[in-house]
């Protein structure tokens, strides 16, 4: 122990670190409660409460953000909010709401319709399907069942039992890959209306299927869909609006890539 004591070096590095943290503390803001956090803690109390805190209930409200923010602080100053992903991707959106810089109140009517017919693609009804299905696990049994239809036999009489639905009414190709599978979703198209084709694979097994009626895609009007076309407008604009800050912000960071 006395030879630490004796060593200069050793006391030097110790004081420079003491001296380092105490500085470092006391460089720091104060923590100051003044008006202004006074009130932004009874308007949080009453959007909460639904009525305004007491003097007795405020004094505790206030201690409470003290302790709180002391705790903050040396939490930033442990750097405890590094290599932590929720922190991370909290702070990034605020920042992203921050410089969204979107009023919408500020969208106008116009806006919104130039804006549906610049896009006019995103808003049509697609090829609307409906089909009957014989449904079976085994190809091979598809000439029998071919037969057996040819002669008039009901087809709802016909194939192994399922849970499918034996007709499918007015669906879009992605509504049909969701009840039997993209393959057979794919053939669609191939199908004449009124005729029994197959054997088409599903998901599921083998199918015979007649096609029943098509219905063509079409635009769907910009007043059935107003609200969708004014949240996708601002979605955008917002895309926009960060990209370039983005883009802003880039000049002020060295990114490389390892």
């Amino acid at each position: 122990m006395d030879s630490f004591m004796k060593e200069p070096l050793l006391w030097f590095v110790v004081i420079g670190v003491i001296l380092f943290t105490v500085d470092n503390y006391q460089s720091s803001d104060p923590i100051v409660v003044n008006d202004a956090v006074r009130n932004e803690i009874v308007n949080l109390w009453e959007a909460q409460m639904g009525s305004k805190p007491v003097e007795k209930d405020l004094t505790a409200l206030v201690r409470r953000w003290v302790r709180e923010e002391t705790f903050y602080r040396e939490a930033i100053h442990l750097g405890l909010d590094r290599e932590d992903v929720i922190i991370r991707r909290r702070l990034i959106q605020k920042l992203e709401f921050i410089a969204e810089d979107i009023n919408d109140g500020a969208v106008t009517e116009e806006d919104v319709e130039m804006y549906y017919e610049s896009n006019q693609k995103k808003y049509r009804q697609p090829i609307q399907y409906s089909f009957s299905h014989v449904y079976f696990t085994i190809k091979a049994d598809s000439e029998l069942y071919e037969s057996r239809l040819a002669r008039g036999v009901d087809w709802m009489a016909l194939g192994d039992a399922t849970l499918l639905p034996r007709e499918v009414v007015e669906k879009d190709k992605d509504q049909v890959a969701a009840i039997l599978g993209i393959e057979f979703s794919n053939e669609l198209d191939n199908l004449a209306v009124g005729k029994w084709l197959g054997p088409i694979q599903s998901a599921f097994g083998y199918h015979l299927v007649r096609m029943e009626t098509l219905k063509p895609e079409i635009d769907i009007p910009f007043t059935a869909i107003k609200k969708k076309v004014v949240d996708d407008f601002l979605y955008d604009r917002r895309e926009v609006s960060l990209e370039d800050y983005y883009q802003k912000l880039q000049g002020f960071y060295d990114i490389v890539y390892e």
